[in-house]
């Protein structure tokens, strides 16, 4: 595709505007020009006129006989007139009129002022009658040949004059969209120099003083930050699986080497097989959840339902009854009455499966867990507190990354994945919801997870 430079462009889009606006003045300004010459031209015609019509009053006495003083008129060696009297006669006449052309004089129609070509030259005439009794008219005529001269004169001078401006402009304007477009390509130049090995963009102090351009600076900013961002937890979140699956796998490798070295009885093999298949179980729940987080942050989001958040809270809290005895830990539930959310049922019975299974293994025994749904001014609220260790006011900011444990040993004994939180948060932000979890070392953590409700 071919390129272009929006310098040149708008620099060519100004100097096209300049030419039409210099093109149209001088236009205007010669006709302007040559409105106000002709006016000028008229008015001398008509003094000219004025003075032969004096000085033919001033010889009335003598009107059949009369003669002009030099003295007395302001002629041009190639004007031309004539003084008639009111039957028609000739009465006097400039000495270089021919026949021809006191022909044409006489046979323009009745008008004032009336242009006519003769001898390869243009006139403009002009017809004054007198107003004494008995009347006399005078004709009299002088070459536009000086008038357009000037006028052609003038024209050049409007146009050199246009281009000399339009030089200037041309100048200004380069100079002035390249200091004013220097904050653009600097911009260009800064955010082209990020790649995947460089995520670092900081925008031009130019940029962002410029209210067109600060957005984009921004913009491009706050998308390389949520980029960056977005590449280190994948990069982190590959390298954390891959750990854990080769320590899963070392140690059904090891298991197996273990059973291998010397000759079992039938309980040994069945006991090493249990932790085999305990291990690989553990595995299958790793890769389970994996998948989920996956699918929770794929970019196609399923359409979601509205559903009873009561009712996914209470039949959770039934199938995990027999783990709460086992642990010894009674479960208080309040979820009478029906709470409506917009979710997938599946992501609402992973959410609460999730944080309820993380109580239970986190109370002590003969402890109490809370689990209740109620409606809050800012929608519905799901609330899980437990009376457990609690935990360490520095691992709170973590504990929705993934892979990680507050208890950071990876024992087989220690349990979970340190992908069940991640989980929650993931299922939360995919509902537009908040979840947050307080704690304190020896006083139980409580999660509070706030949805907005179902319309």
């Amino acid at each position: 595709m071919k390129t272009q430079s929006l310098t040149r462009v708008l620099t060519g889009g100004v100097l096209l505007a300049n030419l039409l606006c210099s093109v149209s003045y001088s236009v205007v300004a010669t006709l302007h020009e040559m409105h106000g010459r002709r006016r000028a031209f008229d008015i001398t015609l008509r003094g000219r006129a004025d003075s032969l019509l004096a000085a033919a009053r001033n010889d009335a006495p003598t009107r059949n006989l009369l003669t002009l003083e030099p003295s007395q008129l302001t002629q041009d060696p190639d004007d031309v007139y004539q003084v008639l009297a009111s039957s028609g006669r000739v009465i006097a006449e400039s000495p270089n009129i021919t026949p021809d052309l006191a022909a044409i004089l006489v046979s323009q129609p009745a008008a004032d002022y009336f242009d006519f070509t003769w001898g390869g030259k243009t006139y403009r005439a002009l017809r004054l009658p007198s107003q004494r009794p008995d009347a006399i008219m005078v004709i009299y005529a002088a070459s536009t040949s000086d008038l357009r001269h000037e006028a052609v004169e003038a024209a050049e001078f409007y146009a050199k004059s246009s281009a000399a401006l339009l030089f200037v402009v041309i100048v200004l304007v380069i100079w002035f969209l390249r200091s004013r477009l220097s904050p653009l390509k600097e911009l260009a130049v800064r955010a082209g120099r990020v790649s995947v090995d460089s995520w670092d963009f900081d925008p031009p102090a130019d940029a962002l003083r410029t209210r067109e351009l600060r957005p984009i600076a921004t913009s491009i900013q706050t998308l390389l930050h949520g980029l960056r961002l977005s590449f280190e937890r994948q990069r982190r979140f590959t390298g954390d699986a891959a750990h854990e699956l080769k320590t899963s796998i070392a140690v059904l490798k090891s298991s197996l080497q273990l059973l291998t070295m010397r000759p079992r009885d039938a309980n040994e093999y069945q006991a090493g097989v249990s932790d085999l298949l305990s291990d690989i179980s553990r595995m299958e729940d790793l890769t389970e959840q994996m998948l989920t987080l996956a699918r929770l942050e794929a970019d196609e989001v399923q359409s979601s339902q509205s559903i009873d958040l009561s009712r996914i809270v209470k039949s959770i809290t039934a199938r995990m009854q027999a783990f709460a005895v086992l642990r010894e830990v009674a479960m208080d539930v309040q979820a009478n009455e029906s709470h409506l959310i917009t979710m997938q049922p599946k992501d609402a019975d992973i959410l609460c499966s999730n944080l309820v299974l993380n109580a239970l293994q986190h109370s002590p025994a003969n402890s109490i867990l809370l689990v209740s749904v109620r409606c809050v001014d800012s929608g519905i609220q799901l609330h899980v507190a437990d009376r457990g260790e609690g935990i360490p006011s520095a691992a709170l900011p973590h504990l929705f990354d993934r892979f990680y444990r507050v208890d950071t040993s990876r024992s087989r004994q220690s349990g979970g994945t340190g992908l069940g939180l991640a989980i929650c948060k993931a299922i939360v932000d995919r509902s537009r919801g908040n979840i947050q979890i307080n704690s304190e070392p020896g006083n139980g953590t409580e999660v509070i997870v706030t949805f907005p409700g179902s319309l």
